[in-house]
């Protein structure tokens, strides 16, 4: 499910009219129409480390890009990106058994933390990466029960996919809508690829497709972060980031076709690419489907094939029944 901005671009090109990249590297595909502009944004940026600093024995220190909680890294797999090159690495930690009980009950921080890449001192492990390279999770991608998938960047690798199939279900269906199909950039921190996005095209409409929390699982309340299931559909956004009109429209289709999808209460903005897009020019129309997912921002999170299918079909049949 990892897609990269090259593979997005080669997988989108033969369903639209154009593909561009901007400088952010956003990634941009047209499909003409004649109609008003409506984009379609997922964003195609994870979270990942980033390398601060390297001993003298070789071990390199990291920070987060994006929101990584450090307790569930040690111990972990991670890849190292140094120019065309992958380097592996594994997260090291001080063992338990030579920690005080009261220390190894302490939260961790990332100065506690180092990655190991088998480097004997500074000098080798300086001819391998660099202070500023990115560094990855490293998990493989599993079918599960449930029609359930599990490995890491199913945010939001997700949303990407709902793009993709969108693009080739919709690319021999004449529409009146003009239509972006957008992977954006840096979503993670602070969606600054949206904003720009969003200036450049100057949607009327805009549909945001990202991933939300599941919360059917144990520890969380439902009454607190909402009831929202794997498997059960799509999940629509209502609240202030959301256009009431498009919202409608949505759900009628969801409702009108027997579409599985949830509804997710969103008091504050959303904290998606919807959050600035919004606000862009003089503002846009905009919307939110999610795809319920367990674990978010960890090596192993987890969704819904079907989730994903019910999007696909929800904005498909949207974009094909509703003008403004």
């Amino acid at each position: 499910m990892n897609i990269s901005v090259k593979d997005f671009s080669s997988a989108i090109e033969p369903f639209v009219d154009e593909v561009s990249t901007d400088i952010l590297g956003n990634v941009i595909a047209h499909k003409q129409g004649s109609s008003k502009r409506i984009m379609l944004i997922a964003h195609i940026d994870v979270v990942c480390l980033m390398v601060v600093h390297v001993d003298d024995n070789g071990f390199l220190y990291v920070k987060p890009s994006g929101g990584i909680d450090a307790t569930l890294l040690p111990a972990r797999k991670v890849v190292i990106r140094h120019r065309e090159k992958s380097v592996t690495g594994i997260v090291g930690k001080k063992p338990a058994h030579l920690m005080r009980d009261e220390a190894n009950h302490a939260k961790i921080d990332y100065e506690d933390l180092w990655v190991d890449i088998g480097a004997k001192n500074r000098d080798e492990a300086m001819k391998m990466v660099c202070v500023g390279d990115y560094a990855y999770f490293c998990s493989d991608y599993e079918i599960m029960p449930n029609g359930l998938i599990s490995g890491a960047y199913i945010d939001n690798m997700a949303g990407v996919k709902v793009l993709l199939e969108l693009a080739e279900q919709l690319h021999e269906i004449k529409l009146s809508w003009d239509i972006y199909f957008v992977a954006s950039n840096y979503e993670e921190i602070g969606m600054r690829g949206a904003s720009v996005a969003a200036h450049a095209i100057h949607p009327d409409v805009c549909i945001c497709i990202d991933v939300t929390h599941a919360t059917d699982y144990p520890t969380m309340n439902v009454i607190r972060f909402g009831d929202i299931r794997l498997g059960e559909g799509c999940v629509l956004a209502k609240g202030p980031n959301i256009y009431l009109e498009l919202f409608e429209a949505l759900h009628d289709n969801a409702v009108k076709n027997d579409i599985a999808h949830q509804i997710e209460v969103s008091t504050y903005p959303t904290g998606t690419d919807a959050n600035v897009i919004q606000l862009t020019n003089e503002g846009v129309r905009t919307a939110v489907v999610s795809i319920p997912c367990r674990y978010m921002h960890t090596p192993h999170e987890m969704c819904s094939q079907r989730d994903i299918d019910s999007a696909v079909n929800i904005i498909g049949g949207f974009l094909q029944s509703y003008n403004y």
